[in-house]
């Protein structure tokens, strides 16, 4: 299963690293391997960097798009779609910093709906990154 921790990044952070995100992964891994002493800086880091994620216009929006999807399912701001079918098992977490989406295969149901030119997920333990709008 993988783990993406995906963000709502700043304007002018997205244009300087749309080419290059190396750099813009590189800095949100230092944020996200802080120790706990540092997180004060590490809050202000991340505060430049990224933006509050509308949870709650979010949340109607996905809960709108896949409200008759009989593999899906929604509590409080936590998206499920369970598919047997296809053997996708993804859990959608919509936090105000960032997302969290768990999946078991490539190309997640959700990833459509978050087509978002600013969000860049990250999966750290796998060391792999992209901006979403890049999805074809």
């Amino acid at each position: 299963m993988r783990k993406f921790y995906i963000f709502n990044i700043n304007q002018e952070f997205a244009i300087l690293t749309r080419e290059l995100p190396y750099n813009l992964y590189k800095t949100l891994e230092e944020l996200y391997y802080l120790k706990q002493q540092d997180y004060s800086i590490g809050v202000a880091i991340f505060e430049k960097v990224a933006l509050p994620i509308d949870k709650k216009n979010l949340n109607i929006n996905i809960f709108n798009e896949f409200k008759n999807n009989q593999y899906y399912t929604k509590f409080n701001n936590l998206h499920m779609i369970n598919n047997y079918y296809s053997n996708e098992k993804t859990t959608l977490a919509i936090n105000k910093a960032f997302l969290t989406l768990e999946t078991t295969t490539i190309h997640p149901s959700f990833l459509k709906e978050l087509k978002n030119s600013n969000y860049f997920a990250c999966d750290f333990k796998n060391k792999d990154y992209f901006w979403l709008s890049s999805l074809a």
